[in-house]
């Protein structure tokens, strides 16, 4: 059995920046409090535990200490424990709904998904647009859901209205082709790159231009409008990672690698080191691959972690060290138990 290299999924990183930027309410933290958030925020989840145990031991704010608890439990994928605190934080508030209500629902509804509990889920999702009928991200997150419950049709339904609430909102069609292609709709959320790119035609920026056409599967179009944007003065991470892919998929892998190199020589980045360590696999460079997986690994506070970890493994694996892969496998197991492709792959290494 040859494992595979792992892509990170769009969806998921959407979960994952979900949980990360959601705002606040006002009312402050404790000292404590405030310790382990900035732990979750870096993904020392121990830590955090730790900062929170003396938060209620000193009686500091409970609801803001249940949920920074419940995010610290998410990210150690103990989702039942994190609803728990979750809910344990709605209780502690006020009768009337407040931001960090929201900001809660939110988290949980991202639990339930995890623990694919749809119908939990789309109640969060109903609750959130019930009371904001704005929020263009519950419209997103819910036509997810609905997917997931093979609701194709109620699913459109909130795709559009979150297109209708902020049309020029790019990543946005991005988001909804994503979900459908995972789901078995490609064709239909091609048609939403379509519209994006027919409809913002004249007002869209080269980076807007280029990751559609990169979606589309326009390789050489995506390269140039990329292009375009890094030399307009765009150079941020999402950029290069698309421009990199797109001379990838354009079978120009060493030139990709300059571009990786290049940036992570100036700004160390867990998605780059992934996106190269995936490129060197291509190419079965295994040991580079490796080399990329592990420096990705240094690069505190990222939402790769998992990615790098497991894609390690794999690097081992095919470099023949069965026993690093077997010894990283069981840090790995520990750190994410619901992983059941990485419990089959578990199964194969202890033949070797």
């Amino acid at each position: 059995m040859k494992s595979t290299i792992r892509k990170i999924s769009s969806i998921i990183i959407l979960g994952l920046v979900l949980v990360i930027l959601q705002g606040c309410a006002s009312n402050k933290p404790g000292e404590n409090t405030e310790l382990g958030m900035a732990a979750v925020e870096q993904l020392k989840y121990d830590e955090a535990l730790t900062h929170f145990e003396a938060a209620m031991q000193a009686e500091e704010n409970p609801v803001y200490l249940q949920r920074g608890m419940g995010l610290a439990y998410m990210g150690q994928t103990d989702y039942e424990t994190a609803l728990l605190c979750f809910q344990a934080a709605l209780d502690e508030g006020g009768t009337k709904p407040a931001d960090i209500d929201y900001d809660i629902n939110y988290y949980m509804a991202v639990c339930y998904f995890k623990l694919e509990q749809y119908e939990e889920a789309l109640a969060r999702y109903d609750a959130i647009i019930a009371l904001r009928s704005k929020e263009v991200d519950a419209y997103v997150q819910r036509g997810i859901i609905q997917l997931k419950l093979n609701k194709h049709d109620e699913a459109l339904n909130d795709f559009n209205q979150a297109i209708a609430l902020d049309k020029d909102d790019y990543s946005l069609y991005v988001d909804i082709y994503s979900a459908l292609k995972d789901n078995g709709y490609e064709s239909e959320g091609m048609e939403y790159l379509n519209i994006a790119m027919e409809e913002g035609d004249k007002k869209m920026s080269s980076y807007d231009k280029g990751r559609i056409y990169f979606y589309q599967g326009n390789y050489t179009y995506a390269r140039n409008y990329l292009e375009q944007a890094r030399s307009d003065g765009n150079k941020t991470e999402e950029v290069l990672l698309l421009l990199g892919q797109s001379y990838e998929a354009l079978n120009d892998r060493a030139y990709a690698l300059t571009l990786y190199s290049e940036y992570v020589a100036e700004n160390p980045s867990a998605a780059i080191y992934n996106q190269m360590g995936l490129c060197y696999a291509a190419m079965e460079d295994y040991e580079n691959a490796r080399v990329s997986f592990e420096k990705g690994l240094t690069v505190e506070g990222n939402a790769y972690r998992q990615e790098l970890s497991y894609n390690r493994i794999v690097a081992y694996e095919n470099l023949g060290d069965f026993e690093s892969a077997k010894k990283y496998m069981k840090e790995y197991l520990k750190a994410y138990p619901d992983d059941e492709r990485a419990q089959r792959e578990n199964e194969f290494l202890q033949t070797r």
